[in-house]
C-alpha cells in the first residue's frame, strides 16, 4: 500500500467516525441519504454530488460543507442556485492540487451498486 491510498483510507476512517460521533441529524449524510431536508444551507458549499435512487436511499443532491455533508431535497428552489453559484465560483478559482472531500470518499468507497454512493 502506497503512503496516498493509506492516507485516503484514514481520511475515510476519520470521515465515518466524525459521522457516527454526530449524532442523528435528520439532513446528514450517514452510508446514503434516507431523508432529505428542503431547508436552505446557509453555509459555503465546498462540493456536492446527486445521489440517484436506490432504496433504501433516495434522490439527493448531497452538499459538503466545512461542518459536513448534508442531504438536500433535489428539487427544492434554492438547491439549484447554490449548484450554479458553486459551479461559477468553481471556474473562476484557480486550479487547487487539494483533492475535495467528496472526490476522496467516491474514488475510494466500493458502493453496492452503480446508482448509490456508499461511505
Amino acid at each position: 500500500m502506497n503512503a496516498g491510498t493509506l492516507m485516503k483510507s484514514a481520511l475515510v476512517a476519520v470521515v465515518l467516525l466524525a459521522l457516527i460521533g454526530s449524532g442523528a441529524a435528520v439532513n446528514k449524510l450517514s452510508s446514503c441519504c434516507k431523508t432529505v431536508s428542503s431547508q436552505p444551507i446557509s453555509e459555503p458549499i465546498t462540493g456536492y454530488m446527486v445521489q440517484k435512487a436506490s432504496p433504501p436511499c433516495v434522490r439527493a443532491v448531497i452538499f459538503q460543507t466545512e461542518q459536513g455533508l448534508f442531504c438536500s431535497q433535489v428539487n427544492a428552489p434554492w438547491v439549484r442556485r447554490k449548484i450554479v453559484a458553486f459551479e461559477k465560483a468553481k471556474a473562476l478559482a484557480t486550479p487547487s492540487s487539494t483533492a475535495s472531500l467528496l472526490s476522496i470518499i467516491t474514488s475510494t468507497a466500493s458502493p453496492p451498486s452503480s446508482s448509490s454512493p456508499s461511505l
